[in-house]
């Protein structure tokens, strides 16, 4: 069995509502329930992280098939709080925000799993990007950018490895593939194109997006 640690434990500030986004409607279901129904017709465990605040709410749900965790003050708490909760020894790291990954891309994923081997899905970078430099800003070439996305997936004994060492540490990453690149340089990273819908859902314009993708992904 592999494992999905399915990540709803953040503040969501940008979003600039009174609840948290995951739990926001999008054409009758909260957010969260979109890639969680994705997750769980692949028949994965699922390990469902949530804030202290939302922690009665989303389990008084009643969700099937689904371990409620807590989460902690940041996104690797978080992330190591589910990952010690998860029985499967391969995991897919997903953000809740990111609703809309679709059955192509993770089916791509377990075509390719490897224990010893990494996997980051992303997306294209479409805008032109630059970086600022001693007060001048330099233009960086398109072509050799990429936009993390989630999931992100390795063994669950690689992830509890870097995720113990970023937190002995106090490194903090908001990515988890990048602690495999810092603390264990030696493993593969593999990448797959993640499909254009599966956007970080953050801001209110994002939400107004996600409730005209939502009719499609019902």
């Amino acid at each position: 069995m592999d494992s999905v640690i399915l990540l709803m434990a953040g503040k969501g500030q940008r979003m600039k509502k009174n609840i948290n986004k995951a739990l926001l409607d999008i054409e009758g279901l909260p957010l969260f329930m979109y890639p969680l129904n994705t997750f769980l017709s692949f028949g994965f465990e699922i390990i469902l992280v949530v804030s202290e605040e939302d922690f009665k709410l989303v389990s008084d749900m009643n969700l099937k098939n689904v371990k409620i965790v807590k989460g902690g003050k940041t996104r690797a708490e978080s992330v190591y709080n589910g990952l010690k909760k998860a029985n499967g020894e391969y995991i897919l790291i997903h953000d809740a925000a990111r609703a809309f990954v679709d059955k192509k891309t993770i089916k791509n994923i377990l075509d390719i799993k490897n224990n010893e081997e990494a996997i980051l899905t992303y997306l294209d970078v479409k805008d032109t990007i630059k970086i600022k430099e001693n007060n001048i800003y330099k233009t960086l070439k398109r072509d050799d950018l990429i936009a993390a996305s989630t999931p992100q997936c390795a063994s669950r004994k690689i992830f509890l490895e870097v995720y113990q060492k970023s937190i002995d540490e106090k490194f903090i990453s908001s990515d988890d593939i990048s602690l495999i690149e810092k603390y264990r340089p030696d493993i593969k990273i593999n990448y797959i194109l993640a499909n254009e819908e599966s956007f970080k859902i953050t801001t209110p314009l994002d939400y107004e997006l996600a409730k005209i993708i939502g009719r499609k992904f019902k």
